[in-house]
């Protein structure tokens, strides 16, 4: 190598290193109208905890609910639909095994999941999901969910579920 060539390649990668330093994150100065009560600050997480929710999902419509149950913490806590609470790993995984094994879903289909982690440290996978529920009298009625999964050293604690028929 001459000089010139080891000019240009100290100064390419001068430039590249420069490129490659990451610029101090600015929070956005907004004066919000309400107040959070829980958090306001997150930024994307984990993306291996939303393969977690996608294989627990994927073990449900299987009817594999050991296997779905293996992603819940001894103390999870599901918040579903119609308001009611179920608390402890052996009381969800009944509520999964009554609720899904009597019907089929079909036609199942992730819209939007995101990994975020509060500024507290919390770690959350967001889901918008869509999909089929068949009964066993083949009527089929169709839904959009959207859930939220509070996740403590890799298990789900926490379950939000919201759903609303689909058109």
């Amino acid at each position: 190598m001459n000089l010139k060539q080891i000019l240009v390649l100290f100064l390419f990668s001068s430039v590249f290193i420069s490129c490659e330093k990451k610029s101090e994150e600015v929070k956005p100065n907004v004066n919000y109208i309400y107040e959070a009560t829980y958090l306001d600050t997150f930024k994307m997480g984990n993306s291996d905890l939303v393969l977690k929710v996608q294989q627990m999902h994927e073990s449900i419509i299987k009817k594999d609910y050991e296997s779905a149950g293996s992603y819940l913490a001894d103390n999870v806590e599901f918040r579903l639909e119609d308001g009611s609470t179920i608390e402890g790993k052996e009381n969800c995984m009944k509520f999964m095994v009554e609720a899904y094994s009597a019907v089929e879903i079909e036609d199942y289909n992730v819209a939007v999941n995101l990994a975020v982690t509060g500024d507290n440290g919390d770690e959350w996978v967001l889901l918008w999901d869509n999909g089929s529920v068949v009964t066993a009298d083949g009527a089929s009625s169709s839904f959009n969910w959207m859930e939220s999964f509070q996740f403590e050293n890799g298990k789900i604690v926490m379950m939000n579920q919201f759903s609303k028929p689909r058109n």
